[in-house]
């Protein structure tokens, strides 16, 4: 039962007191000042903006067209509201560095309230990095992201061939470790702004980085950068999408197909008692579920994107609303009052359930649409646990079913299969 409880959202990061911990990521969203101004006004956070190079001075445009959507299944070039994310290449900013950064400059002298933090990138050069570093500390931020491995760059972009000891020229600086802590040491060199590593997901133990930041001397962690994936083909065409000129490049993934793997992501990090850092979680947020969701497993800040590029700015009347609701409903006073509590009840492997809890799944005749869902699932994909009558009736069969679930998974109709505990009438509450 809801209480009278008035929940402070306030969330503390890189030592600044946000007034929420919803933030712009680091994307087009958040490319101007005049963009990121909007987004204040309207209730957010914070922003981390969209990173800055060198490389945007270069008097060339920007790729066309950029970003494909991803569907459930089938072609990612028709319309489809069951979409589960986004792919997109090219990271560059259409205005020159000085316009760029004098934008981000003016909305913080604007906010100073806000939380900002300026995201850079560079190829692997010391020169290069110092040179951004001093520029984007400059602008009176609060925080500076490093961005160390964009999905769709290659070997002459960001990879570190130069590291002495590397051998490897097909990784980005964000997956090699040596090269992390010499990027580290190179900025710190020049500012004494809080840093956050921006973490590649292409590794294999993302923890690794994750202590290599910490010992670098970083005071936080955005996990994770987007995922290198592939967008699809044109059937017709045989063209790869998006399709610029008959060819394609690897892209990054983005959006709520994420979220199962960036909450393990999140919550590896924040299980980790050495590492005491700042966890800024990126990727598969769409709405304040998902975000109550990263704080359990240890967030203490959210970074959004493509569900903003999806519905606008707006969005972020939802994200409150609905964390206040659930801070109420668990009289949590404030957000560090649940961030990581979710992780006492993970365990790393299944080896450490009991299987003494037993369930059987139960059909609600009343609310059966008799489509057969069920039955096909069960015999194809389960445990050949359900019955089919010619009159369309589901009926589960005790002595077979071992409550799996997949029936509940497939059946279109809410609440209509519900799991008892073997030999008792009473449901069993196994769902969000």
């Amino acid at each position: 039962m809801e209480t009278l409880v008035k929940p402070n959202l306030e969330v503390e990061f890189c030592n600044f007191r946000c007034e929420n911990p919803f933030l712009l990521g680091a994307s087009p969203i958040s490319r101007n000042g005049e963009m990121i101004e909007k987004a204040f006004q309207m209730g957010w956070g914070g922003a981390i903006t969209k990173s800055v190079a060198l490389e945007q001075d270069l008097e060339d445009c920007s790729l066309s067209p950029r970003f494909v959507n991803i569907n459930n299944g089938g072609s990612n070039t028709e319309f489809n509201f069951k979409k589960i994310g986004m792919t997109n290449i090219d990271f560059r900013i259409d205005k020159s560095i000085k316009d760029t950064l004098d934008s981000f400059a003016k909305v913080k002298k604007k906010f100073p309230h806000k939380f900002l933090a300026v995201s850079i990138k560079s190829e692997y050069k010391e020169k290069n990095w110092k040179k951004l570093t001093t520029l984007a500390a400059n602008t009176g931020a609060d925080a500076l992201e490093l961005c160390l491995s964009c999905p769709d760059s290659g070997k002459d972009d960001f990879c570190c061939n130069r590291s002495k000891g590397y051998q490897n020229t097909e990784q980005s600086i964000g997956q090699n470790e040596s090269a992390i802590k010499n990027v580290l040491s190179w900025v710190k060199a020049v500012t004494e702004l809080p840093l956050i590593i921006k973490l590649s997901p292409n590794v294999n133990d993302i923890k690794k980085n994750v202590y290599v930041a910490k010992e670098g001397g970083a005071r936080a962690v955005t996990a994770t950068n987007s995922f290198k994936s592939i967008s699809g083909f044109n059937l017709r065409t045989l063209e790869p999408l998006p399709t610029i000129e008959g060819i394609s490049s690897v892209v990054g993934l983005t959006g709520p197909v994420l979220k199962p793997m960036v909450l393990y992501y999140v919550s590896e990090i924040r299980k980790e008692k050495n590492i005491n850092l700042d966890i800024s979680a990126a990727g598969g947020i769409t709405c304040a579920h998902d975000s109550i969701e990263y704080l359990l497993v240890g967030a203490n800040t959210l970074q959004i994107v493509t569900e903003v590029m999806w519905e606008g700015f707006g969005i972020i009347d939802e994200l409150r609303d609905g964390l206040k609701r659930f801070m109420r409903y668990h009289n949590f006073r404030s957000v560090k009052d649940f961030i990581g509590i979710g992780n006492r009840k993970i365990k790393s492997s299944s080896k450490n359930l009991s299987r003494n809890q037993q369930l059987i799944s139960n059909i609600d005749k009343e609310k059966c649409i008799g489509c057969g869902k069920c039955y096909v699932a069960c015999s194809d994909g389960g445990y050949e646990a359900i019955s089919f009558s010619q009159e369309r009736v589901a009926e589960v069969i005790l002595d077979k079913c071992v409550g799996c679930g997949l029936c509940q998974i497939v059946c279109p109709i809410h609440d209509a299969i519900y799991f008892t505990n073997k030999g008792s009438k009473e449901r069993i509450i196994n769902e969000g």
